[in-house]
């Protein structure tokens, strides 16, 4: 949403400046910068790629008209509505939209716009994702489509080896309370104000020199004393989760959408490259 929204208010500058008068929009050490010199700041950066993405666009969508291709209304008002949600209320998102030059029958006429190329590639390309083409996908990348097992994780950060050592001695000699050392002892801000808390850390997110450690803990073990980053960890296994094998009929759908969204990303600039040479266009300058 927020490429939209950048991509808008900088067509919506260039607007401004070629239809209204000039006016200043910002003032350097008392030198105004007027509106008609960021116009032509944005037209020359940014012109050649907008009109060849316009181009292609409507070089797509005549493509779609001529095979008959619409778009879903209800799957335009989904994607409008997920867009949406990601602000905090209605109104704020309608004046986000109105801060661009923008209203929510525009957003939607966009979201059209998309779907009909979307379907317009599947068509003129005839892609298509069977039930196979997911499994053999699934088969390939089984592992990493299943849930990585997982640790609780708590840490002590310090600045040095020789403090590292005197807090791994007070856990090992008295028994010292980790969250309580940490919220007391460690480095960084975060670690005091969560008890060393870090919450659960998966397989695969860690450095290989410091995941072989931490994954070899059991529930209530800590590790020695390492170098992490600018200084050095005592890290503490809370709880362990295992990881769990994907099931090929729950990630089904997806993948079958996942695998097709690569396709037509991959033919989109075929198909627009194909209809460039079979049409007449005139840049007019």
């Amino acid at each position: 949403m927020r490429k939209f929204i950048l991509a808008a208010a900088a067509l919506a500058f260039c607007t401004a400046g070629l239809y209204a008068a000039d006016k200043s929009v910002a003032v350097v050490n008392g030198k105004k910068i007027v509106s008609s010199e960021l116009t032509k700041k944005l037209w020359w950066q940014y012109a050649a790629q907008g009109l060849s993405e316009l181009i292609d666009e409507h070089l797509l969508l005549q493509e779609g008209s001529r095979l008959g291709v619409k778009a879903d209304k209800k799957e335009v008002e989904a994607r409008f509505d997920t867009l949406a949600a990601g602000y905090t209320d209605k109104a704020v998102f309608e004046k986000n939209l109105k801060s661009v030059g923008w209203s929510a029958g525009d957003l939607r006429a966009l979201i059209t716009r998309q779907l009909i190329i979307r379907g317009t590639v599947i068509e003129a390309k005839k892609l298509s994702v069977s039930d196979e083409d997911a499994r053999t996908f699934f088969e390939k990348n089984k592992e990493r489509l299943g849930t990585p097992e997982s640790i609780k994780l708590s840490q002590l950060f310090v600045n040095t080896k020789a403090e590292a050592d005197d807090a791994y001695d007070l856990l090992t000699s008295v028994g010292a309370d980790f969250a309580k050392l940490s919220a007391l002892k460690s480095a960084d801000a975060n670690l005091r104000k969560n008890n060393g808390s870090l919450g659960y850390i998966s397989k695969g997110m860690l450095l290989p020199e410091i995941e072989k450690e931490i994954f070899a803990l059991q529930t209530g073990q800590y590790t020695k004393p390492m170098a992490t980053g600018s200084g050095f960890s005592i890290f503490r296994a809370e709880e362990r989760k295992p990881g769990l094998q994907a099931s090929f009929e729950a990630v089904k759908t997806d993948l079958k959408t996942a695998i097709l969204n690569q396709a037509i990303t991959a033919k989109l600039p075929e198909l627009a490259g194909e209809l460039r040479q079979k049409a007449k266009i005139e840049i007019i300058k």
